[in-house]
């Protein structure tokens, strides 16, 4: 049986989207933080022994992303997030080759981030209160901390607890 190799993946492209104002600017991966899926574990000692114990509830997702311009409208859209408190839409569209092909990357926050500036390049983090993952038209997760959405792969981790208490 011959050994399958997989190609490494690399982004060739990547740009930022601040949702109704437009293009705000190319950036690269290695400037971009994406957030941490992770689960609050709590340790329990009873029995004789000590566990860790999942409690369900996702961590904060923080994140970062560094834009290669200044550009007015990101300013624009962060006056709006402050003004009416809802956050900003930011949105990082990307091509990856998989594979000797070419595949979309659209990544999704809602935040109201941090700013910091720089002559020719402006970061944005802080902590999102939405993360969309999707990766070549299929959706890898989405968490949203405002409708208490944890789907990973279309399971959604949180639809019981929804139930529960909505």
């Amino acid at each position: 049986m011959a050994n399958i190799v997989k190609l490494p993946q690399k982004v060739v492209d990547a740009s930022v989207f601040i949702e109704g104002l437009g293009f705000v600017g190319r950036t690269d991966m290695e400037k971009i933080k994406l957030p941490d899926i992770e689960l609050i574990q709590e340790t329990i000692k009873a029995g004789g022994f000590e566990v860790d114990i999942n409690t369900g509830v996702f961590k904060k997702m923080e994140f970062e992303v560094g834009i290669k311009e200044v550009n007015s409208v990101i300013y624009e859209s962060y006056s709006k997030a402050l003004s009416n408190g809802g956050g900003m839409n930011i949105s990082i569209k990307a091509s990856l080759i998989q594979e000797g092909n070419k595949v979309s990357v659209v990544i999704d926050f809602r935040a109201i981030p941090t700013i910091s500036n720089g002559l020719d390049e402006i970061t944005l983090k802080g902590t999102t209160s939405l993360f969309k993952y999707v990766v070549g038209g299929k959706e890898l997760c989405l968490l949203d901390s405002k409708y208490m959405i944890g789907k990973i792969m279309g399971v959604d981790y949180l639809e019981a607890l929804r139930s529960h208490i909505m």
